[in-house]
């Protein structure tokens, strides 16, 4: 019996650390202080008090050493990932076309973004084994708001089929975008379509817009060429906008902006334009109107 719990207690050092051994030992200790003040005489629940204290105190301090140390760890991994997914991209010329991007945010009063985007794209190398997008509020959002921001891609569903969700990362960039990388099972091949939908939850993406009653521009910039673009936002009943198209030129671009009022449901401002140049920043600005 000695003998296999010395190599249980081995085997529980070396995949938890001395951290975690340490953590165990203060609770244990702090446990049995607990007994001892509920069970003991006087000296020994003053006694066992501060065996307690201090096992609390202990433990949390491991607690948030423990913490750091992962955090460092995880955030290794990821620089490590991002390396390796750029050394890839620039060694294989990753590269494809959309065919459509269709894009619906559901703007709450509070500034809290929903988004729905649904992807097809071409590939245009020979293998592609991960598609990226780079995602961001438009604005210096605080780091603990960012926390906050959830990301899925999935595979289109059609007739019961499909819909499961990708392997993704997630890294914060220098410029404040998020770059979400949808990494797939088996390497695309050239000509190969990709169905996507990204689904983002992005609390106070739009707070500069609702709740400061500021110009807010949602704009996009596709380093490829886009042949189709559908770009819908949607704001809560009772909110009237003014609305500019940014980066594209009438006469020299095919677009069309459209604001549909309706007293009953809420406001939707949408783009629609084709054969999009790559790198061109094309959106909407928007501006809430003041109330009558």
């Amino acid at each position: 019996m000695l003998k296999s719990f010395l190599g249980w207690l081995r085997d529980y050092v070396l995949y938890t650390g001395i951290v975690g051994l340490a953590e165990g030992v203060l609770g244990i200790l702090a446990f049995g202080g607990l007994l001892s003040v509920l069970l003991g005489n006087s000296a020994i629940k003053a006694g066992a008090i501060v065996a307690v204290l201090l096992g609390v105190i202990g433990l949390y301090i491991l607690l948030i050493a423990n913490r750091v140390e992962w955090r460092s760890r995880t955030e290794l991994d990821r620089r490590l990932l991002e390396r390796y997914c750029r050394v890839l991209r620039e060694r294989h010329g990753h590269s494809w076309r959309i065919a459509s991007w269709v894009e619906c945010a559901e703007v709450r009063a509070n500034g809290d973004a929903t988004e729905v985007i649904t992807v097809k794209a071409v590939v245009e190398c020979d293998f592609l084994d991960f598609f990226a997008v780079r995602t961001g509020a438009g604005w210096n959002q605080p780091e603990k708001a960012r926390r906050k921001v959830k990301v899925a891609v999935k595979t289109i569903e059609v007739d019961g089929i499909g819909g499961t969700r990708r392997d993704t990362t997630s890294t914060w960039l220098n410029d404040g975008r998020l770059e979400v990388i949808a990494h797939f099972g088996s390497p695309a091949r050239r000509g190969d379509e990709i169905l996507m939908v990204i689904e983002k939850e992005w609390p106070g993406k739009c707070a500069p817009l609702m709740r400061d009653r500021q110009p807010d521009e949602f704009a996009l910039t596709f380093a490829c060429v886009t042949d189709y673009l559908e770009y819908a936002i949607q704001l809560p009943q009772g909110n009237e906008v003014a609305c500019d198209v940014i980066g594209l030129v009438r006469g020299q671009h095919d677009y069309a902006l459209a604001v549909k009022r309706n007293g009953v449901g809420p406001t939707e401002v949408s783009l629609v334009a084709r054969d999009i140049p790559p790198r061109l920043r094309v959106g909407m600005r928007l501006d809430l109107k003041k109330a009558r």
